[in-house]
Parts: C-alpha cells; sequence; structure tokens
C-alpha cells in the first residue's frame, strides 16, 4: 500500500512539474461581489481558483472541469469592499498564487460614496523601457494607497495587436507583467489593437469596413472580459466592443473610436451613440468619465485636423455633442504620444481654427486649485457647463517634436523623452486629475468641484422651559471644507445647543468654501414655559394651545382638562402644561370659593351649571330690559329682551364650557358667569 501511494505521488509530480502558467493570472470586471480570473497554461487542464481573506488559508474553491489552456472563471458571493487573496490551478493542484501579491480588493457597494484611486494609462504596450518607468512611477506615486480602478485607453500594444505580442510585451513583460497579479483593468481598443481585429474580421482584409459590429473578433476580445449586460453598473450594451460602470459616486464609459467605417454610413458609431444616450439617461452619479483612443482634440503625434484622422473627426463631430448634452465631466483618451489637457470647454466640434473663446471657453484658467483656479460645476446633466479633455498617449510611446499649439489646451507636454500616465483622485464632491511625469514628478493638475450640498429639513423643536436641545446639521454633499453658522446666534460648529430662551427661530446656513455654495434651513424652536394660572370671575385660566391636567390639592381632577377649571370648592389648584416631551407643573393657587350660585336683590340666575335651561328672575320685572350670551372671548352668541318676570334660556345647542350672561337697561349692565355641563 505504502508503495502504491509513493507511486501515485511520484506520477502527481511529474504531472504538475509539467504544467505551469504563461499568462497572467490577471483580473476582469470586479464588482462589489463578484470578480472574474482570467489565466493561460502551456498544457490543456481544468480551471481551479481558491480564495479567501486570508492568504494562509484559501478555504473557498470554485472549478470548472474542462480541459483548456486559455482559463477564465467567475467567482460570486463576495463580501463587498473587502479584500481577498487568491491561487489558480485545476484539479491536480496550485499552479500560480497564494502569495501576498496574488489579491484583489471588491467594490464598495453600488452608490457608496467612498474615496476613489484612478489610472490612466495609453498607448503604453512597446515593451520598452519608457513602459517600465511609467509604471514603475506609478507604483512609487501610489504607495500603499489601492488603486481602485486601472482604465487602459488603447494601442495597449504595438504594433499590430497580435496575441504573441500582448504575450511578449504587456502580460508576459519581466518588470510589468507582475502588477497583474492585484489589479484588474478595464480596457478600450486602440487602432493598432485593432490592425489585428481588422486582419480577422474586416471585409476582404480592408480596415474600416462596415462589420458588422458583434462581428469584431480577434487577440483583444480573447484577452479581455469586460461586462456587457451592466454587470458592474450603467446600462447593457450587449456587446464588448463598448460598456459602462460604475465605481462609488463615479460612471465610466468605455466608448470605441475604432467602430468607424471608411465608407462613411455611420451604422457602429450610430449603434455606439444611441447605447450611448440610453446609458447616459440612467446615470444618476455625481461625476462621469468617458475614454477612448481617438482623442477629438490633439496636436501631437496626431493633428485632430489633418483630414485624413477620420475616426477623430467622427468621434468629435457625432459622440462629443452627446457626452456634453449630458454635462459629462472629463473625456480621456490616447493615441497621439503626448500628454495634452484642456481647459473646461463646450460646443467645439469643428477644426481648431473654429474655435470660439466667448462661447466655447467654459473656464480658461489652468483649473488648480491651489491657485483659487478650480472648475466648478452644479449636479444637473443639463446644464452645459463644461468639459475638460486628456490625451494621454505617452505611457510607452513618445514623439520628438510635437507642435502642442491646440488652442483648447491648458497645459501640453512632448518629446522623445516626455513619458508619464493621467491620475485621478474622487473624494466626495472633488476630483483631482494629475499628469504623473515618468520621473515621479507632477507635472500638471486641476480640480473639478460639484456643488451638490443639499441641507435636510430640520424639523421644529420643542424645548421645555429649563432645558436644553442640541440641534444637528444633516446634510449630504459637500467637500471637506465647511462652514456652519447658526443664525441669530455667534456659533460656527455642525450642531448648536438651544437653550429656552426668547430666540424662537433659527437659521442654519452652511457653506462650502471650496465651490461657494450656500445653502439655509430655517426652523422654529417652540419654548414650553411653566404654566401660570390666573382668577378671573371665579374660573382659573391658563395659557391656551397645549394640553392640561388641573389638580387640587395635588391631586388629579378627572376630567379638569381644558386651559380654564370652574373650582367646585375651597383650596389649592394647580395645572400642568403638557406637549412632548415637556410636562410643566405650576405653583399652586389657592382659591377662596363665594358659592357657584350668585343671588342678588334685583335678579337671580339659576342652575349654574346648566344642563339645558337657564333661569333668570327679573324682580322688578323692568329692573334689566334685556339680555345677551357671550362666549369667554366675547362674541354674541344670543340677545333678547327680557319680558317676564322669569325668563327661560335654551342652552341645550350649545357646547360645554364657559359663557357669560350680560343683563343690561338704559343706564347699566352687569355680566354674570354660567357653566354648561
Amino acid at each position: 500500500m505504502k508503495t502504491t501511494v509513493t507511486l501515485l505521488l511520484l506520477i502527481l509530480s511529474i504531472i504538475l512539474n509539467g504544467q505551469g502558467v504563461i499568462r497572467g493570472p490577471y483580473m476582469q470586471t470586479p464588482t462589489h461581489n463578484s470578480i472574474i480570473f482570467k489565466w493561460r497554461t502551456n498544457q490543456n487542464t481544468s480551471t481551479k481558483v481558491w480564495y479567501g481573506t486570508d492568504s494562509t488559508n484559501l478555504n473557498q474553491v470554485s472549478s470548472i472541469n474542462n480541459n483548456v489552456t486559455d482559463h477564465t472563471i467567475t467567482i460570486t458571493g463576495l463580501t463587498p469592499n473587502t479584500k481577498y487573496f487568491y491561487a489558480v490551478g485545476n484539479n491536480a493542484g496550485i499552479l500560480a498564487g497564494q502569495t501576498n501579491n496574488h489579491r484583489f480588493k471588491t467594490n464598495p457597494l453600488p452608490g457608496t460614496e467612498t474615496p476613489i484611486r484612478i489610472w490612466a494609462i495609453g498607448d503604453f504596450g512597446k515593451g520598452n523601457t519608457g513602459q517600465l518607468n511609467v509604471k514603475n512611477s506609478y507604483i512609487n506615486y501610489t504607495g500603499s494607497k489601492h488603486t481602485d480602478v486601472w482604465m487602459w485607453l488603447g494601442d495597449n500594444v504595438y504594433d499590430d495587436g497580435k496575441d504573441t505580442e500582448y504575450q511578449s510585451k504587456v502580460f508576459a513583460y519581466n518588470g510589468f507583467s507582475d502588477i497583474f497579479s492585484w489589479l484588474p483593468f478595464w480596457p478600450t481598443p486602440g487602432n493598432h489593437d485593432y490592425n489585428e481585429v481588422w486582419a480577422q474580421s474586416s471585409f476582404l482584409g480592408i480596415p474600416y469596413s462596415n462589420l458588422p459590429l458583434q462581428n469584431h473578433v480577434g487577440p483583444y476580445y480573447d484577452i479581455v472580459d469586460v461586462p456587457k449586460q451592466a454587470e458592474a453598473g450603467g446600462f447593457p450594451s450587449q456587446l464588448e466592443v463598448f460598456y459602462s460602470f460604475d465605481y462609488g459616486n463615479v460612471h465610466f464609459l468605455s466608448l470605441n473610436s475604432e467602430v468607424y467605417d471608411i465608407a462613411n454610413t455611420n451604422n457602429g458609431i450610430n449603434q455606439m451613440k444611441a447605447w450611448l444616450i440610453q446609458d447616459l439617461q440612467q446615470n444618476d452619479k455625481l461625476f462621469t468619465i468617458a475614454y477612448f483612443h481617438q482623442p477629438p482634440y490633439s496636436k501631437g503625434s496626431h493633428n485632430s485636423d489633418d483630414v485624413y484622422e477620420l475616426a477623430m473627426t467622427k468621434m468629435r463631430e457625432k459622440i462629443i455633442p452627446e457626452l456634453e448634452n449630458f454635462d459629462i465631466d472629463l473625456v480621456i483618451c490616447g493615441h497621439s504620444h503626448v500628454f495634452e489637457r484642456s481647459h473646461l470647454i463646450n460646443g467645439h466640434y469643428g477644426f481648431s481654427p473654429s474655435f470660439d473663446v466667448p462661447t466655447m471657453m467654459k473656464n480658461g484658467t489652468n483649473g488648480n486649485l491651489a491657485q483659487g483656479n478650480a472648475y466648478i460645476k452644479d449636479t444637473l446633466n443639463n446644464n452645459d457647463e463644461g468639459t475638460v479633455y486628456v490625451v494621454c498617449g505617452n505611457s510607452g510611446s513618445s514623439e520628438t517634436a510635437p507642435a502642442l499649439n491646440h488652442p483648447v489646451m491648458a497645459y501640453t507636454d512632448g518629446g522623445s523623452n516626455a513619458y508619464g500616465s493621467f491620475v485621478m483622485d474622487v473624494k466626495k464632491n472633488r476630483l483631482d486629475g494629475k499628469y504623473l511625469k515618468v520621473d515621479g514628478t507632477i507635472g500638471d493638475e486641476f480640480t473639478i468641484l460639484k456643488k451638490n450640498l443639499a441641507l435636510s429639513n430640520i424639523s421644529s423643536k420643542v424645548l421645555c422651559q429649563g432645558d436644553s436641545i442640541l440641534v444637528q446639521a444633516n446634510h449630504k454633499g459637500g467637500s471637506d471644507s465647511l462652514r456652519y453658522e447658526w443664525l441669530p446666534t455667534n456659533n460656527v460648529a455642525n450642531s448648536i445647543y438651544i437653550k429656552s430662551n426668547s430666540i424662537t427661530t433659527y437659521t442654519l446656513k452652511v457653506t462650502d468654501l471650496l465651490t461657494g455654495q450656500i445653502e439655509n434651513k430655517t426652523f422654529n424652536v417652540n419654548i414650553i414655559h411653566t404654566p401660570t394660572v390666573t382668577n378671573v370671575n371665579d374660573t382659573l385660566f391658563t395659557q391656551q394651545g397645549y394640553s392640561y391636567q388641573w389638580y387640587f390639592n395635588g391631586a388629579i381632577i378627572n376630567g379638569a382638562t381644558n386651559h380654564y377649571h370652574v373650582p367646585s370648592q375651597s383650596g389649592n389648584y394647580s395645572v400642568e402644561l403638557i406637549q412632548n416631551p415637556c410636562t410643566n407643573l405650576s405653583t399652586s393657587f389657592p382659591y377662596i370659593s363665594l358659592g357657584i350660585n350668585e343671588l342678588q336683590t334685583d335678579f337671580s340666575i339659576y342652575p349654574n351649571p346648566i344642563k339645558t335651561k337657564l333661569y333668570i328672575k327679573n324682580n322688578p320685572i323692568n329692573r334689566w330690559t334685556n339680555v345677551e350670551i357671550r362666549t369667554v372671548e366675547g362674541k354674541i352668541l344670543w340677545n333678547e329682551a327680557l319680558n317676564n318676570t322669569i325668563h327661560e334660556l335654551n342652552f341645550s345647542n350649545y357646547a360645554s364650557g364657559i359663557y357669560f350672561i350680560v343683563l343690561s337697561n338704559s343706564k347699566n349692565d352687569k355680566q354674570f358667569k354660567v357653566v354648561k355641563e
């Protein structure tokens, strides 16, 4: 038995030693709960991945019993915003991974506001020192800060987008390939990637033929695995040719400038435009970034004014107006082997001489926040407030003597050693863009700010006399630089303790010091004072407008819940005023009763309290000539002459409460209080 086990282990060792991963592993389409792993082996094997949150304990496994060299497997059911480690292999065992560098981090839940680091490189796949130096400058710059989105801007490999070129100059290029084990990428293709696509897909080998988009095939599309069904957010494109995705409060559009066709039918570009409109109509993210290969504006290794730059012209004329219709914030491209960055512009769809500064330049500053020049926009997608355009086609390619004189540009960099990449940081309502040069310095930087501060309504407050209440400023949006003011006080914190004083109306004023946006919310404070008791015509009164409970000698008087009370006997009366959360009890009020029925020599009124009828005995008959029934507020409810010695008043239709009887004659009148039960 022991000999058999040893033999099996020896056979397994021989099998494993003959197998190996020759591409990757690398990752595609990360979401908050899933990710795709891809790798290539030198032999046909099954597909298996081990993963977990501890690199020494990969306790979850997924596998496919296939027999392939190019492996693709999707892992689902992951926890959002969590770091995982992984290894890949087959049913015989692990072939690569199970190290600290074989890791990934899931996205946060969709819509979560979180700081985001974005890295973009274009025209990088040359397999040269420029490509390596650009990658290393970024690794040194970002340090331990996690990269959330890695964007490929096209011409991802040179010269023809062949599988062998991707292998030698990207996935297996020493000094560059190690990044794939921990950083997924979001690609767009360029014309060099499409050289092989057209060779495999085009009509009679003619590039830019009017080929249906679903028939675009080739090494680029074999290598990538991007979301066609909006698996990562956005709107389904049904294609890998173009797609969208979300990360935090940013929406990304990976477009395709290579859908232009030489017959100028516009079939492909119109299909992309129709999808683009549907996508942007459903987009609710604060920032929107589009990226594709051939830029609408450039004076680098490619000149967007040249008549033969048909794809650049078509993107400028057909796609840029749709992007600007939704007030997109940033467009990033490659193709031209320089770095160029525009001002905040809008409405320029022609050649560079047609750029009209008064109408198309929305902000002609350098956009540098530290110098007070940030580009400030609102959150509405129907206001044409401008877009920033970036060309970063120098992440491995360069141009010796570019013109760099396009009138829309605020900053340019070019030359034989002018390599670099583009870094973006998004936090709250702020997007910072930086041109990271190959030597590690920042050549250009700008900031886009959004006026998205929104205060929550502050409800009216009830405050008991002698107490205080904490009121907090609640809001969404805004920057890290907010100023709070509570008027008419001088409090400048994000909360305030309000005391029971004479001020009953407050206003919270919040200013975003970066955007200049000011928002106000006013609220009232109802101060519940300790009640006082007054005696008017043998009735005890307190302030109106609350709930009440009267007490006699400290005991509850059942049913005595009005703002007034008619005492029935002498003693100490008090009233409790009630409004949540306050219950304020008055001091005791001593009351001495003189009797509820009042007998005069010239008249008498009875009974008091009244059930249905009240009688007035007029003695002599002509002593009083008129009678009125009035409310406590003095409103006359009834008025008639006194014609009999005993006069009857009907109270059956009157509500319970206190009324006043007013007897009068030509010389004077007399008022008498009665209670209707």
